[in-house]
């Protein structure tokens, strides 16, 4: 059965702009949703000015990332530390791309230092600086985040809709290809259900549409194959009459 590349591509081209449409809709309710789970106001384990200390429980299965506020543009130091409970100096990592500024309520926040504690133990955080300094549950917040149905919602309308978007391109690639090379090989006769008919099977037919014909069949089925009987013209009916003219001359000649 030959597949319908144009109609793949349309059905898969009107799924994927009702899609993006619906993700255009959602994406304000789903914004609305996700800037408090994001604020560090609201969503911190703890919050240090200048010069302070605060003891911490962390999970050790948890992320957690410190933020300072971004001041003309500049990625704040971070000037802080972590010790553990035996004294130990945590130092924790640098922030990589996948620990981004957060912009809430215009506030922009820059990650300084991200923690993954090896066990879960209680850590005193000392702020050394002197501006203030969040400690945020990164790995609670995104848990959070992926939950809300309204912010699912938005993120599977543009997956789908991305990929519906690509399966219609794909389709109708494989179309223009399909017709290019359908253009260079014209086909002669019948197409039925996507299959070209033989000559025989158009002389069957025909015979089944014409049953009552006086013109005999030129075709004369044998066991192994078909065979084609050539037509009676004058030419050989006057061949033959002459040879038996020629026959009855010799036999009269001869006595």
């Amino acid at each position: 059965m030959a597949v319908d590349y144009r109609r793949i591509a349309k059905w898969a081209t009107a799924i994927s702009i009702l899609l993006l449409i619906a993700f255009m809709a959602i994406l304000p309710s789903a914004v609305d949703k996700m800037e408090p789970m994001l604020d560090p106001e609201q969503q911190n384990v703890s919050r240090l000015e200048g010069g302070e200390s605060v003891s911490v429980d962390l999970d050790g299965s948890h992320v957690y990332v410190a933020l300072r506020l971004a001041e003309d543009g500049q990625n704040p130091a971070a000037e802080l530390r972590m010790i553990a409970e035996d004294g130990e100096e945590f130092s924790g990592d640098g922030p990589t791309w996948a620990h981004v500024d957060r912009l809430v309520n215009g506030t922009t926040y820059s990650p300084v230092r991200v923690f993954s504690p090896p066990s879960s133990d209680t850590y005193t955080l000392h702020n050394d600086g002197s501006s203030t300094l969040w400690l945020v549950d990164d790995s609670a917040s995104e848990l959070k985040v992926l939950t809300d149905p309204v912010v699912l919602a938005m993120f599977g309308a543009c997956c789908l809709g991305v990929i519906s978007g690509i399966i219609a391109m794909v389709f109708a690639f494989l179309m223009l290809r399909h017709k290019s090379k359908g253009d260079g090989k014209p086909v002669s006769g019948l197409i039925i259900d996507g299959r070209v008919m033989t000559t025989d099977e158009l002389y069957h037919v025909h015979q089944q549409q014409d049953a009552v014909s006086d013109v005999p069949d030129p075709f004369v089925e044998t066991t192994n194959s078909t065979q084609i009987i050539p037509p009676i013209t004058n030419d050989s009916v006057s061949q033959d009459a002459e040879e038996e003219s020629d026959e009855d001359w010799k036999g009269w000649d001869k006595g």
